[in-house]
């Protein structure tokens, strides 16, 4: 499981006064940059396979705002033989605001299909399942 400290910007209010619903999948993208480094660790965007978010489903729990930091919680819900699904949470004020589920294939370029995971970084993978914990 990982977990990301972000500091609420002003430029992500709406005109409600409180984070803006677009800002939630940002954050949750900065929640997963370490599941990607466990398949790419340098970040190198020229691969011959690559982690392709294909869906992402977003829980709008509660409002959050400025001047408070938010935390988000990063883990791995499921594992398949070439996808994986990501849970993540963010809180605030140790409040769950919002949570999410993201399914990424491991794609391959060449063939320009879902391929499978090593299985070194299964193993990776696996060290970072998430049991429901905060």
């Amino acid at each position: 499981m990982f977990r990301k400290t972000l500091t609420p910007r002003i430029s992500e209010l709406n005109g409600a006064r409180h984070i803006g619903h677009c800002v939630i999948p940002v954050w949750l993208e900065e929640g997963y940059i370490e599941i990607i480094r466990l398949f790419n660790p340098e970040l190198n965007w020229d691969t011959e396979t690559t982690l392709f978010l294909v869906n992402m489903n977003i829980d709008y729990l509660r409002e959050m705002n400025l001047g408070r930091d938010v935390e988000v919680v990063t883990g791995i819900k499921k594992i398949g033989r070439t996808s994986l699904v990501l849970e993540q949470k963010i809180f605030q004020g140790g409040e769950l605001c919002a949570r999410g589920a993201s399914t990424f294939v491991n794609f391959q370029h060449s063939t320009r299909k879902s391929t499978t995971f090593p299985p070194a970084v299964v193993e990776k993978l696996k060290e970072h399942l998430f049991h429901g914990a905060q």
